[in-house]
């Protein structure tokens, strides 16, 4: 086993794929191959591609991990196959791959050469597929909102902050398209992160301060509101009052 980036059938660029450790020498797989992977952007879905050999008959059971996800595929003998599984992975977030064969031949033991490793299958290659940075869900949501479509602006919004939770422009943008709706209240507590992530910004601290009076605005209208209903249902209707004159 080395750490060797080529070693590996992995797609992806160099800028794409930032770290591979932990790969073995050639393409035949024993029974286990595990490594870790870090990459400059989030990855959405890891997908394996594999070749099982006629060596297997009856077939043969892969097991894929991705960190804490699993997923199993049957393959029959001298048939390529591929098992994927959808993540979340952040960037630069370290994981652990490990491919798992139930089954493995001993070539030398079936008078097939000299090599006395138990073998699995061949390797064919590793799909990397990369997902939005938390930059590129907050352009989108910008032009969803541009477009009228708010209801999808915001769900970009909302996963700038889930992808990356220390990013505090995800929070002020958030909180800028509640205020955009009218939605104060629903915004103070984005802005409010937003300086707590950045307490140096005045921009930050402006937009927050003019939310918050603006709700207390809202919250003072609807007092008054509230109070001049009460105030209507304690007068007698008019043609009542005026009948009580007339008599």
């Amino acid at each position: 086993m080395q750490a060797n980036q080529t070693n590996i059938p992995i797609k992806g660029s160099v800028k794409e794929i930032s770290e591979v450790i932990g790969l073995f020498d050639d393409m035949w797989v024993g029974k286990e191959l595990s490594f870790t992977l870090k990459s400059e952007y989030p990855i959405q879905e890891i997908e394996l591609e594999g070749y099982l050999s006629e060596q297997f008959p009856e077939g043969n059971n892969i097991t894929l991990k991705v960190g804490k996800e699993t997923k199993q595929i049957s393959s029959p003998g001298n048939q390529k196959f591929n098992c994927s599984i959808l993540v979340n992975l952040a960037a630069y977030q370290k994981t652990k791959i490990e491919v798992v064969s139930e089954k493995v031949f001993n070539p030398k033991q079936q008078g097939l050469g000299d090599d006395q490793r138990n073998l699995g299958f061949i390797l064919v290659n590793f799909n990397i597929k990369r997902g939005k940075t938390a930059g590129e869900y907050l352009l989108e949501g910008k032009n969803l909102e541009n477009k009228g479509e708010f209801e999808a602006a915001m769900n970009c919004y909302e996963k700038a902050i889930s992808l990356n939770p220390k990013f505090y422009w995800s929070y002020y943008k958030l909180g800028e398209f509640l205020v955009k709706q009218g939605k104060y209240q629903e915004a103070i507590p984005h802005y409010r992160q937003a300086v707590k992530l950045n307490p140096n910004s005045a921009l930050f601290i402006s937009n927050l301060e003019e939310a918050v009076a603006q709700n207390r605005e809202r919250e003072q209208a609807t007092n008054y509101q509230k109070k001049a209903l009460r105030f209507k249902s304690s007068v007698p209707p008019y043609q009542k009052v005026q009948a009580k004159i007339c008599s």
